[in-house]
């Protein structure tokens, strides 16, 4: 009997060694995610971390778009399940506005979007959503081939915490956008330039402005609050990466008759 137990034992040591050496075989000695030492299930709970908290920032976006018809598009570097931001534009905007839209679906298929393409090699993933009467439809991205952009992380593990606050960011964007004045009636646009740096915002300016359509008087109107919010979303998206680039985003500010402020969107976004 103990030579069986013996054997039995050395049998399954065995079995477990070559268990051990297939999946470092598999993975090329990283599990596949070019870190050493990772085990699979904590890459795959970082991969579903990564894409939650980016799901929660484009929510946070949609939130301030009410218009149907209006298309989003976003444009990440996909690696290893790192999700960095390094493009945005927005389409068809000015419509009828819709109905509210629940927020807790809207991240639920953005982040079953985006896992999705966390295991493919690294390249540009693009993320379309339209907006619809009541809800989005969010479009399975695109991947495509491309070369590592400035700022890129290499692997999952966003800091969050580190990012600014929402609020914070809308009142600094108050106070770099009130020269910009929209005719009554009329519309304008802007660019403003931002600095990040491993995270954080460090710098920002108003690049330039400039009417494009005047309006029957001189009347103008300062830019809204909803176009405060939008921006600092699509802000926030941006912020997380490595090292130091400067996006630049473009803002269509558009008044209509009645109204105190002038509405508007980003309309472009990049580094």
């Amino acid at each position: 009997m103990a030579i069986h137990l013996r054997l039995r034992g050395r049998a399954r040591a065995c079995a477990a060694l070559l268990f051990a050496l297939g999946l470092a075989c598999a993975g090329g000695g990283t599990g596949g995610s070019g870190r050493p030492d990772v085990p699979p299930i904590e890459q795959d709970a970082a991969r579903l971390h990564e894409a939650r908290q980016v799901a929660v920032r484009v929510a946070a976006l949609a939130g301030t778009v009410r218009e149907v018809g209006s298309k989003l598009e976003l444009t990440f570097w996909s690696e290893q399940g790192a999700l960095t931001l390094v493009g945005y534009q927005s389409q068809e905007r000015g419509g009828r506005v819709g109905r509210p839209v629940d927020a807790a679906e809207l991240r639920r298929q953005v982040a079953t979007r985006l896992l999705s393409t966390t295991r493919q090699p690294p390249g540009e993933v693009v993320l379309t959503l339209e907006r619809r009467a009541s809800s989005w439809r969010v479009e399975q991205p695109l991947v495509l081939p491309g070369e590592r952009p400035q700022g890129a992380r290499h692997a999952p593990g966003r800091r969050e915490a580190g990012t600014p606050e929402p609020g914070a960011v809308v009142e600094g964007l108050k106070k770099l956008l009130a020269p910009v004045r929209v005719p009554v009636g009329g519309s304008a646009w802007a660019d403003v330039t931002v600095r990040v740096r491993d995270g954080r915002v460090v710098g920002w300016g108003l690049k330039d402005w400039r009417e494009l359509r005047g309006g029957r008087d001189d009347a103008t109107r300062p830019v809204s609050r909803r176009v405060l919010e939008e921006t600092a979303s699509v802000l926030l998206l941006h912020v997380p990466a490595t090292g130091t680039r400067s996006l630049q985003l473009g803002l269509r500010l558009v008044h209509e008759p009645g109204a105190a402020a002038a509405g508007g969107w980003v309309e472009v976004a990049s580094p």
